[in-house]
């Protein structure tokens, strides 16, 4: 449930697990939308709330997207993003939460990811931290724009997707996650595609897309709590 509209005294004290949807605002190609990953991030938020009881706070649209220059990107620091998670889980747990699941939908993020469970120890706050990448629980090569993002949106925001406008990028089959991560450690990575697209969208649909989904919300349901389980 997003707590979105809801009052203080709606927020029930017998629930204290609560998502964080992290995306990020960065060119996808000119088939899909700057806000697919915050988009992804949102949606599978909200689905995952439906079948185990949490809150969902407002998506955090911003991440670390420097790497897509020169193309599109409205990019915050690795630190500041850090600081911006860390501060607001301290303040969850003030407030009574004790499991926080940042639920990541940009490749960008993942630095930050594995520092904030740390400062917030720091900071004494009694609460379980959980970043989870979305695109780990997908048993296929990830992509940028590419056959698996375009197949997710298509299944979620169909009017977003310019299927007419999408056209392959750089696409290496055997290597195709291993040279998408060793790019992205470097500025500017994106210039290799030409067209800001990793993977071929051309061949992406609106079937594949809802299988995906699917299997992403069954994993993650498992995944979330396996971590309330074991912390």
């Amino acid at each position: 449930m997003s707590i979105y509209n809801l009052s203080s005294h709606e927020i029930e004290n017998n629930n204290r697990r609560i998502i964080i949807p992290l995306g990020a605002i960065e060119q996808h190609g000119s088939h899909l939308p700057i806000t697919t990953d915050t988009i992804i991030a949102e949606y599978l938020a909200n689905q995952i709330a439906k079948k185990i009881s949490s809150y969902i706070l407002p998506t955090i649209p911003y991440g670390v997207s420097y790497e897509h220059k020169p193309f599109f990107n409205i990019s915050i620091g690795n630190d500041l993003l850090s600081d911006l998670l860390s501060q607001i889980c301290v303040s969850l747990a003030e407030n009574g939460f004790n499991r926080v699941i940042i639920l990541n939908g940009h490749h960008g993020n993942m630095g930050v990811l594995q520092y904030v469970p740390q400062k917030v120890v720091k900071n004494n706050a009694r609460v379980n931290v959980f970043g989870i990448n979305y695109w780990h629980l997908i048993e296929r090569e990830f992509d940028h724009a590419g056959f698996v993002e375009t197949s997710l949106m298509m299944a979620i925001q169909p009017k977003l997707v310019q299927m007419e406008k999408s056209k392959k990028g750089y696409v290496d089959e055997k290597r195709l996650h291993a040279t998408y991560s060793t790019f992205l450690n470097n500025p500017s990575s994106f210039k290799i595609t030409k067209n800001g697209v990793w993977g071929d969208p051309t061949k992406a649909s609106i079937t594949k897309g809802r299988s995906l989904l699917d299997h992403l919300i069954k994993k993650l349901e498992h995944t979330i709590i396996d971590f309330q389980e074991y912390s």
